[in-house]
C-alpha cells in the first residue's frame, strides 16, 4: 500500500471508507464519506507530504442500479510531489448533495458547476451554483445521466427559444412602464433643473459576443464596468452543445477517435494522441518503439502548428496583421505534410489505438527536414516584429497577470502556468512517447503576464523543432502498430486477400474489443495545456463513461480573476492569451 494512502486512512479513520492502488499503473484511489470531503481536501492540499495543490478535473458517474446512485470523483495532482490521487464519494439519488471544495481550489468553481449542470449534483456552499453549459432555464433534465436519451427530450430541447404554451407571453416594449426602461433616471427625479450633473454610482453591464470575432468561437462575455475598467467578467458558455461525452457512451472505442479531433480542431492530432493513450492505458497495451517516435514527431509538428495559429490570431486581434500572414505561411508547409501523411489538413485521423495508421516515408522526412532548416530564421522574423514592438509591449506587458500560486489553484496548465514561473510540463513530469529519449528544455516565464506567455510559446516552438530533429535521427526500424489481434485489426492488404483476415477485420469493427472492467485517467501535454481523458469501462465494447479534461474550459474559470481591473480593450488580449478553442469548452 502506498504510504500516502495509509497516512490518509490513519488521519481520517471514520471518514475514509477504502483506499487502494488500482489497475496495472497503481493509480491511487480513496473512497470517502461525502460530508468529510472539504476537510479531507484541505488536508490533502495543505499537508506537505501530500501537497495536492491542483484540482485537475471533476466528474460524476451515474450508476442507476446502485443504492448510492452517483459517484463524484476529484482528480487531484501534486506538482511538488508529482503524484495523482482520485478522491471519490457516493451520493444517493434522493439527495445528491455534497459540500463544495471551492474554498480549497478556486478552479472547483467551474468544475462543480459543470457537474451540477450535466449530472444534477448539488454542491452546498458553492458561491454561484447555476448551469454553465445548458441554458439557465433548461428544465428537461440532466444530459449525462443514464436515463437521459442521447437525442435529447422534446421540442424545447431542440429549440430552447420557443416559449412554453403554459407560460404567459413576454410583454411588448410599449407595454413596459418607462421607468422600467430607464431605471437610472429615477435618481434625477425631483432635482432642480439647474443641477449640473448627477453622479451615478451603478455599474454598466456590457455584452461582448456571442458573435464577436476575437472570441475564436461562440462565446458571450458579460462585463461589469466602472468607466472602462473591468469590475467583473463572467464567461457564458454552452452555445455549441457538442455532446461528445454523451455520444461516446454509444460508440465503440475505435469509433470515438474521429470525434476527438473535432474538440480542439486547431490541434486535432494532439486530441487523437491523448485519447488513444488513455485507451492504451486502460488496456495496458504497449506501443512499438518506431510508432512512439513517429507519434512524438507528429505531436510536435502539431504543437508548432497550434502555436503558429495562436501567435497569428493573437497579433491580429491586437492589431498586427503582418504576423498573421507570416505565421500562416509556415503553418501551410506543415499542413501540406499532414495532408501527405494522412490525407487531411485540419480534422485529422492518423493515430490508432496501439500505434499509427501509416509509416513515415523518406519523402516526408526530407520535406520535414527542409522545413526545420528554415524555421529558426522565421522565428527570428517574428521576434523582430514583436519582441520589442512598442504597441505589442504596451498591449501585453503587465496585462492579465496571474501569480504562480493562483495559476496552480485555478488548475491552469501549459503555457499559461509556465508563463507564471511554474516549470510543469507533463512530457517531463510523466514522460510518454519518445520525450524521455531526447534532450529539450521547458521554457518558463517570470511575470505571469501576457507577454511572458507569448515568449513561452515562441520558445516552445524552438524546443519542438529540436525534439523533431532528434526523433528523426534516432527513429528505429520496426512495426508501427502493436501486435494485439484481439484489439488491432489486420493490415488492409491481408483483408483484401485472406478470408481469415477478413473475418478478423469484420469482428473487430462490428463487435469492437472489450477492455477489462475498471477506470483510468491519462493526461497529455497539448499545446493549450493538460488534455486528459478519464474512462470508465464496464467490460463492454463501449465506454460506460468518458470525461474530457479540456484546458480551454479550465482556463476560462480563471478569466474573471485575470480580467478585473483592466480595460475593455484588454479583454481581447486576455481571451487570446489562453489560446482558447470553444469546441473543447462546450464538449
Amino acid at each position: 500500500m502506498h504510504a500516502l494512502l495509509t497516512r490518509l486512512a490513519e488521519r481520517f479513520p471514520d471518514a475514509v471508507l477504502a483506499v487502494r492502488e488500482e489497475g496495472p499503473y497503481k493509480d491511487l484511489v480513496a473512497q470517502v464519506k461525502p460530508a468529510a470531503v472539504p476537510e479531507i481536501a484541505r488536508f490533502l492540499h495543505d499537508d506537505p507530504e501530500a501537497a495536492f495543490d491542483m484540482l485537475s478535473d471533476m466528474l460524476a458517474v451515474d450508476y442507476p442500479e446502485d443504492e448510492d446512485r452517483f459517484e463524484v470523483i476529484y482528480l487531484l495532482k501534486s506538482l511538488p510531489r508529482n503524484h495523482r490521487l482520485r478522491l471519490k464519494a457516493r451520493l444517493p439519488e434522493d439527495d445528491p448533495t455534497i459540500p463544495t471544495v471551492t474554498t480549497v481550489w478556486k478552479g472547483a468553481n467551474f468544475l462543480e458547476r459543470e457537474v451540477f449542470d450535466l449530472m444534477g449534483i448539488t454542491f452546498a456552499g458553492h458561491p454561484d451554483l447555476r448551469r454553465i453549459l445548458m441554458p439557465e432555464d433548461y428544465d428537461e433534465g440532466y444530459p449525462l445521466r443514464k436515463d437521459f436519451p442521447t437525442e435529447g427530450r422534446g421540442w424545447r430541447s431542440t429549440f430552447p427559444f420557443l416559449p412554453r404554451l403554459d407560460e404567459p407571453a413576454a410583454p411588448m416594449a410599449s407595454e413596459v412602464p418607462e421607468d422600467q426602461h430607464r431605471p437610472f433616471l429615477k435618481e434625477a427625479e425631483g432635482l432642480p433643473k439647474d443641477t449640473k450633473a448627477v453622479r451615478r454610482q451603478e455599474e454598466l453591464l456590457l455584452n461582448m459576443g456571442p458573435q464577436h470575432p476575437a472570441t475564436h468561437g461562440v462565446l458571450r462575455m458579460v462585463l461589469e464596468l466602472e468607466g472602462e475598467r473591468i469590475v467583473k467578467a463572467t464567461p457564458d458558455l454552452g452555445y455549441l452543445h457538442r455532446g461528445v461525452e454523451k455520444l461516446c457512451e454509444g460508440l465503440a472505442y475505435q469509433q470515438i477517435i474521429p470525434h476527438t479531433d473535432r474538440l480542439d480542431y486547431v490541434c486535432s492530432m494532439t486530441n487523437n494522441y491523448a485519447y488513444v493513450r488513455a485507451v492504451e492505458k486502460l488496456l495496458n497495451l504497449a506501443v512499438p518503439p518506431r510508432a512512439e517516435y513517429i507519434r512524438t514527431v507528429v505531436a510536435e509538428m502539431q504543437r508548432i502548428i497550434g502555436h503558429l495559429f495562436w501567435l497569428g490570431t493573437q497579433a491580429l486581434d491586437i492589431g498586427a496583421m503582418t504576423v498573421f500572414f507570416w505565421t500562416f505561411r509556415e503553418r501551410e508547409v506543415l499542413l501540406d505534410i499532414f495532408e501527405k501523411l494522412c490525407g487531411a489538413r485540419l480534422t485529422l485521423n492518423y493515430y490508432r489505438i496501439g500505434g499509427v495508421d501509416s509509416d513515415f516515408t523518406p519523402d516526408l522526412v526530407q520535406r520535414l527536414g527542409a522545413f526545420l532548416d528554415t524555421f529558426p530564421a522565421h522565428l527570428h522574423e517574428y521576434d523582430e516584429l514583436l519582441l520589442t514592438n512598442r504597441i505589442w509591449l504596451a498591449r501585453t506587458k503587465h496585462v492579465a497577470v496571474i501569480s504562480a500560486e493562483d495559476a496552480v489553484n485555478f488548475g491552469c496548465t501549459g503555457p499559461v502556468l509556465r508563463g507564471s514561473g511554474v516549470a510543469y510540463d507533463i512530457r517531463k513530469a510523466e514522460p510518454y512517447g519518445a520525450y524521455d529519449k531526447v534532450e529539450w528544455e521547458v521554457p518558463v516565464g517570470k511575470n505571469g503576464d501576457t507577454y511572458d506567455r507569448y515568449w513561452v510559446r515562441l520558445e516552445e516552438m524552438r524546443q519542438s523543432a529540436k525534439i523533431i530533429r532528434q526523433c528523426l535521427a534516432q527513429m528505429p526500424e520496426g512495426p508501427i502498430i502493436a501486435d494485439a489481434p484481439q484489439i488491432i485489426p489486420p493490415p488492409k492488404q491481408k483483408v483484401m486477400r485472406d478470408m481469415e483476415s477478413l473475418i478478423h477485420h469484420f469482428i473487430i469493427f462490428t463487435q469492437g474489443f472489450k477492455p477489462p472492467k475498471g477506470e483510468t485517467y491519462c493526461s497529455s501535454e497539448a499545446p493549450k495545456g493538460e488534455l486528459g481523458f478519464f474512462i470508465v469501462s464496464d467490460g463492454g465494447p463501449k465506454p460506460y463513461r468518458m470525461k474530457i479534461r479540456s484546458p480551454s474550459f479550465v482556463h476560462l474559470g480563471a478569466f474573471d480573476h485575470m480580467a478585473r481591473g483592466y480595460l475593455i480593450a484588454d479583454i481581447v488580449t486576455i481571451f487570446g492569451t489562453y489560446d482558447v478553442v470553444m469546441g473543447e469548452c462546450d464538449r
